[in-house]
């Protein structure tokens, strides 16, 4: 279908019917772990949310909720090797966006991220990969609330460490 000079695609997934622009869509050559036969999808971000789909254009049943992983560990941040950087021809790091998956199970409560296999995407090049991050670090569930709730407690102690560092600075 086209529309307005763009080219798009029309989906009937849980989420509704979309449309999608195909210049859009991300391209992941090996498909997300589990689902290697599912290379195309785009990204559905929620207004007013920190949760975001990610939803195969292959198949449109096929979704997975995810979120930015800095929003659950301040600190978060993954290595890429040469080859990974190449997979995804990434030129700067401002071109990579990072995703963790999330899985919500019956109480909300209880959901969790998996930071120990982020979702990597080139913004500029629609090449997007999951890669398994080595070491002890980052798991494959961490409880989103509560890693939520540390974050803004981390962030706090920070902010008034720097407040204090201020005060000390200006006596």
């Amino acid at each position: 279908m086209c529309k307005d000079g763009v080219d798009y695609v029309e989906l009937q997934t849980k989420l509704g019917t979309m449309q999608v622009d195909e210049g859009k869509i991300i391209h992941f050559p090996v498909g997300i772990l589990g689902f290697s036969d599912n290379h195309r999808y785009i990204i559905v971000e929620q207004e007013g949310s920190a949760f975001s789909f990610l939803q195969s254009v292959d198949d449109p049943e096929l979704s997975f909720v995810v979120i930015m992983p800095e929003l659950v560990c301040c600190d978060y941040s993954v290595q890429l090797s040469d080859e990974d950087i190449d997979l995804l021809q990434i030129k700067s790091p401002e071109d990579g966006k990072v995703y963790g998956i999330v899985t919500i199970p019956e109480n909300v409560a209880e959901m969790t991220v998996n930071l120990q296999a982020p979702v990597v995407i080139n913004t500029k090049e629609r090449i997007g990969a999951q890669f398994i991050i080595q070491g002890d670090k980052y798991h494959t569930k961490h409880n989103v609330i509560a890693e939520m709730h540390k974050n803004a407690y981390l962030l706090q102690k920070q902010s008034e460490a720097q407040e204090g560092a201020k005060i000390q600075e200006s006596v």
